[in-house]
């Protein structure tokens, strides 16, 4: 991802004219302390953690298999002779799932796996091979691993500054809407994008034969199965569902927040509109706690998300967590209306 100097000139500006209710001294020491705890029953659980992940992993590929190869049976067995509509309302079902299960897997290793290192984190000869086969699922979905480990290491380490990779905390709407369309996981419509790079290297062109292979072999059997219109459907969702979900997700989770680590990053939760949004819940619902204590696996960060939740006070519940009903949509809407306006207030006075 492109950082733009502009946009973290606003980003500045923007929190120089806002005032956040940071954490106390008091609130980030609990929530530390609590981490460590975690941390320390996550070292000290290493098979039951990789039994875990290795759960999530057969349990999204069994799933995409089913969503392709079973569940359109089910929906056609109304008839002997299921309708045209019929049919496209199975391809539209299993097409949109396919693309979120792709999207789920592809975020899970990318991040657990790619960036943390965290699915099979041992050291033995058995676990660097599954982590090296885990932090490669991401190529069935055409995402490049050490680009995006690069990216989002620096986003730890140098969060908030020029140095940021994926810096995220004012980013212009235009840019977000230029990423919905069509086949903009393919084109440079926009540089607002995490998930390769924007030319072609090595490293992207394997996680397109990848991703060519595995898919294409799914197209040829549903194609076998349920014929030239089923199989386009689902072809023309593949590389959109997820990709929209996953750049919503992303032009969320900091925008409009604070240039600090501890303090610049929303929790969406585990509800359902944070499970869709990212892929599932290894799939950074609770982004917030992430930041803080960035060495636990995914399923602690839920825990240690309802730890802060019960330290927060009113006004940071309404900074840092998302409203009740719905949420995401009106974050969403806020951020994109408040980004905007701004970005034009700022581009006046400069």
């Amino acid at each position: 991802m492109k950082i733009h100097l502009d946009e973290l000139g606003m980003a500045r500006q923007y929190n120089s004219g806002h005032a956040f209710e940071d954490l106390s001294r008091d609130q980030t020491r609990l929530i530390l302390d609590r981490g460590r705890e975690l941390y320390k029953w996550f070292k000290a659980h290493p098979r039951t953690h990789a039994l875990i992940n290795a759960l999530v992993i057969v349990w999204i590929l069994g799933m995409d298999a089913g969503v392709l190869l079973w569940l359109p049976h089910w929906i056609l067995l109304s008839g002997v002779h299921p309708s045209v509509g019929l049919v496209v309302v199975a391809a539209i079902v299993s097409g949109s799932l396919h693309s979120w299960f792709l999207y789920s897997l592809g975020g899970f290793s990318l991040h657990e796996g790619a960036a943390h290192k965290l699915i099979f984190p041992g050291k033995g000869r058995l676990s660097r091979a599954a982590q090296f086969l885990a932090a490669n699922l991401c190529r069935l979905s055409a995402a490049e691993p050490d680009y995006y480990a690069a990216c989002h290491m620096a986003h730890h380490a140098k969060f908030g500054t020029e140095q940021d990779s994926e810096f995220l905390n004012f980013v212009r709407p235009r840019r977000f809407w230029l990423t919905l369309l069509p086949l903009a996981s393919f084109f440079n419509y926009s540089d607002f994008i995490a998930h390769r790079q924007l030319h072609y290297t090595r490293g992207r062109v394997i996680s397109a034969l990848i991703a060519v292979l595995y898919n294409g072999t799914y197209l040829y059997l549903i194609f076998q199965r349920f014929g030239g219109l089923f199989t386009g459907i689902v072809l023309l969702l593949l590389p959109h569902v997820g990709f929209y979900l996953d750049r919503v997700r992303q032009f969320t989770e900091h925008n409009l927040m604070p240039l600090e680590n501890k303090s610049g990053a929303r929790s969406f939760g585990a509800g359902f509109f944070a499970l869709v949004i990212g892929g599932g819940p290894w799939g950074q619902p609770c982004h917030m706690a992430h930041h803080l204590v960035a060495s636990i696996p995914w399923y602690q960060q839920i825990v240690l998300h309802r730890f802060i939740v019960g330290l927060l006070t009113e006004k940071q519940k309404q900074q840092f967590l998302l409203p009740p009903g719905l949420g995401f949509p009106r974050l969403l809407w806020r951020v994109l209306r408040d980004a905007n306006a701004f970005s034009r207030t700022a581009g006046r006075t400069t």
